[in-house]
């Protein structure tokens, strides 16, 4: 077997570890969620700033909808992507007026310039951390001249798996750097650093990066 047949296969494995962690434990995780702060709000209305009601936003990673999915909906078209088919029933039930894509993040083929705003709250961390520049770049590519990308980052780096996650009897895996590294990868796909927060909710404190891309030649 070569080293990509192996790689590949461990991704596989990884990430069938991730989705049914969250098939099992969907609706105790949704019911951890905690509404929208105002520091959130804040942020997500910077990533639709300037946009007309029909731009379309893309949620990867979207959980069972809320509360973010939800609060797009209310103001743009929003298409979310999910490797948990239970997380996405409940987004289905949640979010009645969004597309939703059953998917590895990696694998999805969307047209250059198919979205004005794309977001990944808590969710590129399941993705090998050796793919986080390949994704950011096609991420910057399936968005529109200008468009916003907002993403959450952990403060330090980690690979590794946990039994039983918070005690919710669900196996989880995450892959990720640290916060730092992720201003380097944003870099290095072409987008620009506009907003830099470290904001805790709960008990967790993330790097909240709000980023756009640049304007493609000719464009």
């Amino acid at each position: 077997m070569t080293t990509d047949h192996i790689e590949r296969d461990r991704h596989r494995r990884q990430l069938a570890l991730v989705e049914a962690g969250y098939d099992r434990m969907a609706e105790s995780y949704l019911a951890s969620k905690p509404p929208l702060t105002p520091d959130v709000e804040a942020l997500l209305q910077h990533l639709i700033d300037g946009l007309s009601p029909d731009a379309p936003v893309l949620d990867l990673g979207c959980g069972a909808g809320l509360p973010v999915a939800r609060w797009l909906a209310e103001r743009h078209p929003i298409t979310g992507v999910d490797l948990s088919a239970r997380q996405l029933e409940l987004a289905r039930a949640n979010v009645p007026g969004g597309v939703f894509i059953q998917a590895d993040m990696t694998e999805l083929d969307f047209p250059a310039g198919s979205f004005s705003g794309v977001l990944a709250l808590h969710s590129i961390i399941h993705v090998p951390r050796e793919e986080h520049l390949p994704l950011l770049r096609r991420i910057h590519d399936w968005l529109r001249p200008n468009g916003r990308f907002l993403a959450t980052w952990p403060l330090s780096a980690w690979e590794g798996t946990e039994a039983s996650w918070s005690g919710w009897g669900a196996p989880m895996w995450w892959s990720h750097f640290g916060a730092d590294m992720y201003e380097e990868l944003l870099g290095q796909a072409r987008f620009t650093i506009e907003i830099a927060e470290t904001l805790q909710t709960q008990d967790e404190t993330w790097r909240w990066m709000l980023v756009r891309n640049a304007v493609r030649e000719g464009g």
